[in-house]
């Protein structure tokens, strides 16, 4: 209650007896007035403090958690004690916890682990970011991997991202099974290839798999050796891969698939002709720093039930031929090169994809106004293009527009569009 101090409205409650008249007491106000206390209580901790007082208001201040905590980060407090008051009154709520963590944190993250195992039934995702020391392979001791087993204790646990593990952690995954979302940002690479086979054994429940191979870049060849373990994998992402391996794998569920390179690269013809052989479901591709030459359109057009792209390095001279895509739904386009005859190859595309519902345009791509105008009517009459949110294109980042003057014109004229930009 010390709390309560000169700046707050009920900084009277504090220093005057209760009055003995019959009138209301501090206990007897009302639902709201308990809000009201609680608002002037910035800390976290300070509002725990205020909830252990009274049961009157570990109940007001359960309220107020549960709708606040669905996300928790340990660093949010600096004792287990108060954590394990704020799990008993909101854990049920909690659904995602973020925990950094280094050799130094272990009295602290591993009953912070126990406690969330305990308290939060629902917790179905966790991010671990390792934290190491400055040498490039510190000395390992027994119980580097005991984090994991913590882990394995959240009776829900489906989602689960470890950035930077080492070799210890990453073996322990094989114990689990129940995962369907996997992010491995960074793969140590004093993993052995077998250990790395084997963090897979028994994941057939797997829908989401997220590969940054970062340093280990050739690790990446191992891929087509996983296929088989993921018999329902949906979406691959992989990250700082080697653009030298000519061979995705039979993923035959898969319909997401991105590529993420550091630095602006290509990809070889062999392994676009095995996306396209090896994932007749795909529907989703996102190409980040990969440019893609003119000889390789075909393989891409040949992916007949795309229906959204995402390509930051696409051929300028090859925009209109995205229109035989029919399916497309959502593209997300910028050019090596400006194109040519950008209105032309504009008017193409939307005539031809007549179910595309959003549009994004990159910022080398340049409309002259002139040109744009003289189509003005022709594409207003010709567009067919069905309206409609498509939830299903969520990973195409629509930012708020910037819509230059001379492409205007050219998108207005087209009723349907859900949405468009040139950024």
């Amino acid at each position: 209650m010390d709390k309560l101090g000169f700046g707050c409205p009920f900084s009277f409650l504090a220093g005057k007896p209760r009055s003995t008249s019959g009138g209301p007491g501090f206990l007897d106000l009302n639902y709201d007035c308990y809000l009201e206390i609680f608002s002037y209580l910035n800390a976290l901790e300070d509002q725990l403090n205020l909830g252990r007082t009274h049961p009157l208001f570990r109940v007001v201040l359960a309220d107020i958690l549960r709708t606040r905590y669905e996300k928790v980060n340990v660093r949010l407090l600096k004792s287990i004690p108060d954590w394990e008051f704020l799990l008993q009154l909101c854990g049920s709520e909690v659904s995602r916890c973020e925990v950094p963590h280094g050799r130094w944190d272990e009295p602290f993250t591993y009953p912070f682990l126990m406690l969330l195992g305990r308290h939060c039934p629902n917790l179905r995702q966790a991010v671990i970011i390792f934290m190491h020391a400055v040498t490039e392979t510190p000395p390992e001791s027994g119980d580097r991997g005991h984090i994991m087993q913590l882990l394995l204790g959240l009776p829900r646990l489906t989602n689960l991202t470890l950035i930077d593990a080492r070799s210890a952690q990453l073996c322990q995954l094989r114990h689990f099974s129940n995962l369907e979302a996997l992010d491995l940002d960074g793969i140590d690479p004093n993993l052995s290839n077998a250990s790395f086979q084997q963090i897979f054994e028994n994941m057939v429940c797997l829908k989401r798999l997220l590969l940054n191979f970062g340093r280990d870049r050739m690790r990446s060849h191992q891929l087509p050796l996983l296929a088989d373990k993921f018999p329902n994998l949906d979406h691959l992402t992989l990250e700082n891969f080697d653009v030298g391996f000519s061979k995705l794998g039979e993923f035959k569920a898969l319909r997401s698939l991105r590529l993420i390179s550091r630095w602006i690269a290509e990809v070889n013809n062999d392994f676009y002709r095995s996306v396209v052989k090896s994932t007749g479901n795909l529907q989703k591709l996102q190409l980040i720093s990969v440019r893609v030459r003119g000889d390789q359109v075909h393989h891409i057009l040949a992916i007949s039930r795309l229906t959204a792209l995402d390509c930051d390095n696409w051929p300028a001279q090859s925009v209109a031929q995205l229109g035989e895509l029919q399916n497309l739904e959502c593209l997300a386009l910028d050019c090596i090169d400006s194109p040519a005859n950008p209105s032309r190859q504009l008017m193409f595309l939307v005539k031809n994809c007549k179910k595309l519902n959003h549009l994004r345009l990159g910022k080398r791509w340049k409309m002259p106004a002139e040109d744009t105008l003289s189509r003005h009517r022709i594409l207003g009459k010709s567009s067919q293009i069905i309206s409609g949110i498509i939830n299903t294109c969520k990973w195409v980042l629509m930012e708020p527009p910037v819509i230059t003057a001379s492409v205007t014109p050219t998108l207005s004229a087209i009723p349907s569009l859900i949405s468009y930009l040139l950024t």
